[in-house]
Parts: C-alpha cells; structure tokens; sequence
C-alpha cells in the first residue's frame, strides 16, 4: 500500500514500464520500486543493470574452455518479477512475433 501512496509522481515512467509487452502494471510498480527512477547515476550500462539484478550467467573458464555456470544471486524481487514477466510473454502471440521477418531479414 505504501508503494502505491508513492507512485503518482512517477506517472509517466509507470505508463512506459507498463507498454512492454509482458509487464503489467504490478509488474512495473515492483521494477520502478526496486531500481529507482535514477537509473543512469546508478547503472552506468544495461549491462551493469543485469548484472546487478543476477540475469547474466557466471563466467566459468578454465585452459580456454568455457564450463556451464549458474547465474549469480543478485536481487531476488526484481529477477522474480522479471523472470515472471518473460514467461508470461514466453507463448504468446506478441508484437516481435508478428513483425519477426522485419526485426530479423
């Protein structure tokens, strides 16, 4: 509830969290929440970001052979809710689907 009583001021960021197809509107209350509306003095990268949320896997090399790893623990609420997110679009008919010989000639 206290999340909520929040929000209004971040109107505009909810609206663009909530077009992504697979993310609705808790799902964009949970990722404003946890991340912040200051992202690029906090993450200087996308990269930095996955990294942070614990979505890139551990880099487990050894005499130039890469041995399988598991990705790292990072924030559990937003990778939850991330990993939510993309399994709910996983089946579905989206946008990148229909538009696929456009996006990938």
């Amino acid at each position: 509830m206290e999340v909520a009583n929040r929000l209004p001021p971040f109107q505009a960021d909810l609206d663009r969290l909530a077009s992504i197809p697979g993310i609705a509107r808790r799902t964009a209350e949970q990722i404003l929440a946890e991340i912040g509306t200051d992202i690029r003095s906090r993450f200087p990268s996308s990269a930095h970001l996955c990294s942070w949320v614990g979505l890139v896997p551990g880099h487990n090399q050894s005499a130039g052979k890469r041995k399988p790893s598991k990705t790292r623990k990072g924030n559990k609420y937003l990778r939850l809710a991330l990993t939510e997110a993309s399994h709910s679009i996983r089946g579905s008919d989206n946008y990148f689907e229909r538009n696929k010989s456009y996006f990938c000639p």
